[in-house]
């Protein structure tokens, strides 16, 4: 029985990063759909689409970098979790930064999880599948 694909949207502006997780998704046979912004403009700009499609397709749960060209992650995040909608979509920051001041100021701008990159492969492919596990197959999400 094929298992409807669940959305994912990764705000991430390394190429490399990007590849990583597309390559996590194919290996752990993961059933993702990625829509895939490489700044916080493009982020933006997803947003209203969504507003101008009322929600239709709207992503599971948001994975976001914090540091991306154009509008910073934080902003990006402060628009995601200021719309009375997309609140309700868990967001995800997957940083290089461990600061204990970015951590805080995500958690009270209400992020649900802050996770650092991983940097071995191995150690990434197990941290989207433990995402996808948690996320998407463990916890109720709200469906907009």
């Amino acid at each position: 029985m094929q298992l409807k694909k669940k959305k994912i949207l990764l705000i991430e502006d390394n190429p490399g990063d990007i590849k990583l997780f597309e390559e996590a998704i194919s290996i752990e046979e993961l059933s993702i759909d990625l829509d895939i912004v490489e700044d916080g403009e493009q982020a933006l700009d997803y947003i209203k689409k969504l507003k101008a499609n009322d929600f239709a397709d709207a992503p599971s749960i948001i994975i976001s970098d914090l540091n991306i060209p154009k509008v910073s992650g934080l902003e990006v995040i402060k628009v995601f979790k200021s719309d009375e909608v997309l609140k309700n979509i868990p967001l995800i920051v997957l940083s290089t930064s461990n600061l204990d001041s970015d951590i805080k100021e995500c958690y009270s701008n209400h992020v649900n999880a802050f996770l650092v990159k991983p940097i071995g492969i191995d150690e990434f492919f197990t941290l989207v599948r433990l995402v996808n596990d948690f996320w998407l197959n463990t916890c109720h999400l709200v469906q907009i």
